[in-house]
């Protein structure tokens, strides 16, 4: 299972992203929040990204984790922006 991050607008509260799944909620101090999800293939993150946008929530930033996710956020200096991602053609 691939591990993906999300940036939002706004602090969401525990209750709330877990109801979307959500395995781990950092916020950010410029109230942004990350949230980390799991996701077994392409169609499992269009549904999670179908989700967020269906609650109503402002998209800032995807990025795929390339290592672990751990709750002291050392994955996210392991992780892979969708637009470092290579392309395939």
């Amino acid at each position: 299972m691939e591990h993906f991050e999300i940036q939002v607008v706004g602090h969401l509260d525990q209750r709330r992203a877990h109801a979307l799944g959500c395995e781990l909620l950092q916020l950010l101090p410029d109230g942004r929040s990350v949230l980390t999800f799991g996701a077994v293939d392409q169609a499992a993150l269009y549904g999670l990204l179908g989700r967020l946008r269906d609650a109503g929530l402002e998209l800032v930033a995807t990025g795929r984790i390339a290592g672990p996710v751990s709750e002291e956020g050392s994955a996210r200096s392991a992780r892979t922006r969708s637009s470092d991602a290579p392309r395939r053609r």
